[in-house]
């Protein structure tokens, strides 16, 4: 609920200013990861209700969909603000936003050679070295992109455009969604782990 509540929110401000410029950037950025991104992660959640009735297999192809959609925004959200020639990168929003978008970048293709050569990406690592790497970049490239998001709270566009009141409750909302999304991710990682170190041990 609370994913779809901030991405309501980011939809109906981009569309009251008419989708231009940092607007978009706001809305593609926003929801790729804030919406997107964030059900991926969320897929394979037993008490999810959107994909809880859903198959294993189905559950990791909605994660792949997910992302890759998700992802895409992300980018092309981030490639409309760097054409802008007026922008720098001297905040923290624009520098984590950066690591963000290269972030997203790796992971789209990573994840279409994963899809369509399989073999190819198993000839580099195991199965269990690439679920591994798999989970824990997927985890920092989310990190990432939602502490970007949290700072870009502060950019003067969102105090400009957004009552001063309303920003605690959307920064709230985000540390919310954010520590409830990595649960089960953080959960997967740390299993991965125990059976990396006994497979070395």
């Amino acid at each position: 609920m609370l994913i779809f509540v901030v991405g309501a929110f980011f939809f109906t401000l981009a569309r009251s200013l008419e989708f231009q410029d940092t607007a978009m950037h706001m809305f593609m950025t926003g929801v790729g990861f804030h919406v997107l991104i964030a059900q991926a992660l969320m897929s394979h959640y037993k008490v999810n209700r959107i994909t809880r009735w859903l198959s294993h297999k189905n559950k990791s192809r909605l994660h792949g969909v997910l992302q890759l959609v998700g992802g895409s925004m992300v980018l092309l959200g981030a490639l409309g603000k760097f054409s802008q020639k007026d922008v720098h990168f001297n905040t923290w929003h624009g520098r984590f936003g950066v690591a963000a978008a290269f972030g997203c970048a790796a992971s789209v293709v990573g994840g279409l050679v994963n899809f369509f050569q399989p073999k190819f990406a198993l000839k580099v690592f195991p199965p269990s070295e690439m679920r591994f790497r798999h989970n824990l970049f997927g985890l920092l490239s989310f990190t990432i992109g939602m502490t970007a998001i949290y700072l870009g709270y502060y950019s003067k566009f969102f105090t400009r455009v957004v009552d001063h009141e309303f920003i605690p409750a959307l920064m709230l909302t985000t540390v919310l969604v954010y520590f409830l999304t990595i649960i089960g991710p953080v959960g997967s990682l740390l299993t991965k782990l125990k059976y990396r170190r006994q497979k070395s041990a």
